[in-house]
């Protein structure tokens, strides 16, 4: 690039705008466009218009229309440039550091950017020039050069460009006014593919043959998979169902069983109906205290319920078992190993693991398993 002449004045009537270059970056607002008009016909224009030889404005189109507007005659400084990209380049690399963008914005200029790059590399080296080649390839080379300039984080531009890839048509229109940001939106749509895939992968099931003395359950309830971020909840990673299912479960029960009905704060009360329903009296609760604190619009949830119920006379190994669990939570819905150890020594009898997503030694399962196809 070679900089032809400084603080020029040029004829108006020859001046060319790009609709290109000027759609690259979103326009004024009016007062915005008003107030750069009262700046220029007060103090004059402080930056020069930078055209290039064929006099297309490259940088400085709403100053332009500004000094038009007002009567003030714009200086020019003409800039070259030894290809096509590297103008295109210098563009969006000028008007992305004059201008607030937001993150969809950033992106959308990011992808131009990042495109460019890739291509002018290409062309130093087929003129035999020397390429700076990141050790992990071009291509994440020039993602990682536009995610610099464009002001974004190498992982939110990339979020923001799966959103740009996945998103729903609203989500897309949140995130282009600004009002839902990469994140939050990369969240809801990789939990919108998680549950489509669980559903589209469900095996077909047979039910547990006999009956158990030990059954834990573990229900999928129904919280809806919409995210809803007053209430500080995300859209659950898995089939659901709903109450009244849930109530339906015939349970393949001894006529003496111990029952394990895992349930959190929201179902706690919908919990003791459902046992009602599959004719088992609740003794008491044993909560799962987690090592950290998760989501929640009342209260931080942190904690884990898990209704101890019985049906006829099930034989237990009662020892300092206690109604507090402390142990360590290592994903959603999974429960932690000290669980089960507590019902290996607590409980006697065959164990079966409703709604079970990993297959346990000496346990029967019913459920959908991870890794299943």
């Amino acid at each position: 690039m070679q900089v032809h002449q400084v603080n020029t004045t040029l004829n108006l009537d020859d001046i060319i705008i790009n609709p290109e270059y000027e759609a690259i970056v979103p326009p004024l607002t009016e007062e915005e466009f008003e107030r750069l008009k009262n700046s220029i016909e007060e103090v004059g224009l402080y930056e020069p218009i930078v055209v290039n030889k064929e006099r297309v404005i490259l940088d400085g189109h709403h100053r332009f229309k500004a000094c038009k507007d007002v009567g003030v005659l714009p200086r020019f400084t003409i800039k070259s440039f030894d290809t096509k990209i590297a103008e295109e380049i210098y563009v969006i690399e000028t008007n992305v550091i004059r201008r607030q963008l937001n993150q969809y914005q950033s992106t959308i200029l990011g992808l131009k950017l990042e495109k460019n790059y890739a291509i002018k590399a290409k062309e130093r080296l087929s003129t035999g020039g020397i390429n700076r080649v990141s050790p992990y390839g071009e291509t994440l080379h020039s993602e990682k050069k536009a995610a610099e300039v464009i002001g974004l984080s190498f992982g939110t531009y990339a979020r923001s460009k799966y959103v740009l890839n996945n998103g729903t048509i609203t989500q897309l229109e949140l995130f282009k006014q600004g009002k839902k940001r990469a994140g939050s939106l990369y969240r809801e749509i990789k939990l919108r593919e998680k549950i489509e895939e669980l559903k589209a992968e469900i095996p077909e099931l047979v039910e547990p043959q006999g009956d158990y003395e030990v059954i834990v359950v573990d229900p999928p309830w129904p919280y809806g998979t919409e995210y809803d971020a007053d209430a500080g909840r995300r859209a659950s990673p898995y089939p659901e169902l709903d109450l009244e299912k849930i109530k339906a479960i015939e349970l393949p029960a001894s006529e003496n069983c111990v029952l394990w009905l895992w349930t959190t704060n929201r179902f706690l009360h919908e919990a003791f109906h459902v046992l009602e329903a599959w004719g088992f009296e609740p003794k008491t609760v044993l909560t799962w205290v987690k090592d950290r604190m998760g989501l929640g619009r009342w209260l931080r949830g942190q904690t884990e319920h898990c209704i101890l119920a019985v049906k006829g006379s099930p034989i237990v190994n009662l020892t300092n078992q206690t109604t507090a669990l402390h142990a360590y939570n290592k994903g959603h819905s999974t429960k932690p190993d000290e669980f089960y150890e507590l019902i290996n020594e607590y409980c006697i009898g065959n164990k079966l693991d409703w709604f079970s997503r990993t297959p346990r030694e000496k346990w029967s399962t019913f459920g959908t398993m991870e890794g299943s196809n």
